[in-house]
């Protein structure tokens, strides 16, 4: 039985900012495309650029980004260090913000916070049927 290494990517964000949005997605897009997971692009920078713009909006100081293949998708979770847990609730028809968490919940097949020492962990699992997806298309 060969067992395949874990490959993840890991990186500290100092004091997150909306000017660093873009190049965290291009980050992510590329590690997708490498993994042979482009088909979970979308889904993987929508969610990255709402948990980092929950960081710069409501935590000071740095935060981490880990992305992590899945055998059937990926893993991304932000680490910041403040402990207070956001809040998953559907948004009220007229509410302005709220939303994306709500919103990252529908799109994901699971949305979880983890309370840690010092902070917490927001993450998300995207995936795909084994089998299936981009890989399929490009050797099938």
């Amino acid at each position: 039985m060969v067992i395949s290494p874990v490959r993840q990517h890991h990186m500290v964000l100092p004091e997150i900012s909306p000017d660093a949005m873009e190049p965290v997605r291009e980050i992510v897009r590329i590690l997708l495309r490498m993994w042979h997971k482009s088909d979970l692009s979308f889904v993987a920078e929508l969610g990255v650029t709402e948990l980092l713009t929950n960081v710069w909006k409501h935590t000071p100081g740095d935060c981490e980004l880990l992305i992590r293949e899945m055998p059937d998708g990926v893993l991304v979770g932000v680490t910041d260090f403040d402990d207070a847990l956001p809040a998953v609730k559907e948004p009220v028809d007229d509410a302005e913000c709220g939303r994306g968490l709500f919103l990252l919940a529908a799109l994901t097949e699971e949305l979880q916070t983890q309370p840690l020492l010092t902070g917490k962990q927001v993450w998300f699992r995207l995936g795909r049927p084994l089998g299936g997806g981009e890989e399929e298309a490009h050797h099938g």
